[in-house]
């Protein structure tokens, strides 16, 4: 099953490798560079699941991604960065967390069978019902 994601990453390089793998493997990536752009993205698509760096030049993905994930419950959350401080903050932060967001966190550059691995079980855990279901609910 195709999954919609969104890529925030500002390592051009690294946004065009993940997006390229996904397209490989059937999904359907929008890229972002920025959470103004991401932020921008979300308010026209609906991702089954985002990946995004933490550490981005106009924010930071963690706040992001606590700050949207009302408006997307059934999303899945992928962090990632290269910063050991980053990584263990946002651990911490997902221990104390609950339920929502569902999110992961990984080391930066995520290996791509990870990714594969992350966004299969997305597809997999949503059914129709699901998908239409957290669509009627971020709409306004």
């Amino acid at each position: 099953m195709s999954a919609q994601v969104l890529v925030i990453e500002d390592d051009e390089n690294l946004r065009t490798e993940i997006m390229e793998f996904l397209v490989r493997r059937n999904h359907r990536p929008t890229g972002c560079g920025t959470l103004a752009e991401a932020a921008a993205a979300l308010e026209i698509m609906m991702p089954d699941a985002v990946l995004s760096d933490i550490n981005l030049p106009d924010g930071d993905g963690m706040n992001f991604c606590m700050s949207n994930a009302a408006r997307f419950p059934a999303e899945m959350w992928l962090l990632m960065s290269d910063n050991v401080d980053l990584l263990r903050l946002a651990a911490q932060l997902k221990s104390i967390g609950g339920e929502k967001p569902s999110f992961a966190i990984v080391e930066k550059p995520v290996p791509l069978r990870l990714l594969d691995r992350f966004i299969r079980g997305v597809s997999v855990a949503r059914t129709p019902d699901q998908t239409a279901a957290a669509r009627a609910a971020a709409s306004p």
